[in-house]
């Protein structure tokens, strides 16, 4: 009887030992295994940028460069994640995200209220106005009183086209075309004076274009600032409010300054005050980020 009392409580120390091992191999395990860091809940997401617009979003050749695709590698840095890049037309950018194609919209996507009933938007990265861009042989025009009578530009799917159409600008003869390389096309071939668009946009074709003399109306602006935000679909405010930080820390830092020299090089070398003038502060983010509303 003794003998099996003491053989009992061996099987069942020994049972006990082995109990709390697994326990401690389980704990091991989780300790050392950490989660993947996610966004959206996701370890990857799409990025989707404009693919015509060269310094801001472009890609030639399948591989993408400006502005704003430097901003989605820097937040898929922060992240910790992986990202995939998607084009979009202008006039899609709010369905890719309202139908779930893509997480993220990085294309020169300005905010506006009516845009924020749709979309949360985190920013803005940049300011801008819009402006205008004329041929090398246009030494006629220099402000927007020289452009009445006269063809100018614009494409779909942007707030360009509604500054122009307001009363404030009938006498000039505005037209869309489908997207910014038919207005391209058409400035270059002499069928419109003048390109009108967001300077920041402008600035990029002048650039590219500069072997042909196309060029930037320095200081001629007209419409509201344009506040370039990173568009997001509703119902994630946590990770919402968490890029918005990751945004205000760029905008902040002495890569926001290299990023935008490397992509838009005419901007400093234009523009006196561009730092001021291009650059948002944490108020403008603040009233703009992750909100239904622009707040006061």
């Amino acid at each position: 009887m003794t003998t099996w009392l003491a053989g009992g409580r061996a099987r069942k120390t020994r049972t006990r030992w082995a109990a709390a091992l697994a326990v401690a191999g389980l704990l091991a395990v989780c300790a050392c295994s950490d989660p993947e860091p996610t966004f959206l809940g996701k370890e990857r997401i799409t990025i989707a940028h404009k693919n015509d617009q060269p310094g801001t979003s472009y890609k030639p050749d399948y591989n993408y460069s400006g502005f704003d695709y430097l901003l989605g590698n820097r937040i898929a840095d922060e992240l910790g994640i992986k990202a995939n890049r998607l084009d979009v037309p202008s006039d899609e950018r709010v369905t890719a995200l309202t139908e779930g194609d893509v997480d993220l919209v990085i294309a020169t996507f300005s905010i506006t209220d009516e845009r924020m009933e749709l979309v949360d938007f985190v920013g803005p990265y940049a300011v801008t106005y819009q402006g205008f861009m004329v041929a090398e042989d246009s030494d006629d025009i220099r402000t927007v009183e020289d452009l009445r009578g006269r063809s100018v530009c614009t494409w779909g799917g942007t707030t360009s086209a509604e500054v122009l159409d307001s009363p404030a600008y009938e006498d000039i003869e505005d037209y869309e075309a489908g997207d910014a390389s038919d207005c391209l096309e058409d400035i270059r071939r002499g069928r419109a004076d003048a390109v009108s668009t967001d300077q920041m946009i402008l600035y990029g074709f002048a650039e590219q274009y500069a072997g042909e003399g196309l060029r930037v109306l320095s200081g001629v602006t007209i419409g509201p600032p344009q506040y370039y935000g990173i568009g997001m679909s509703k119902g994630h405010r946590a990770d919402c409010e968490r890029l918005r930080e990751i945004v205000k820390r760029y905008v902040g830092s002495s890569d926001w300054l290299a990023d935008l020299r490397q992509s838009l090089s005419l901007i400093p070398e234009k523009e006196r005050n561009w730092q001021t003038q291009y650059r948002p502060s944490d108020t403008d983010i603040d009233a703009r980020s992750c909100q239904d509303r622009t707040s006061p």
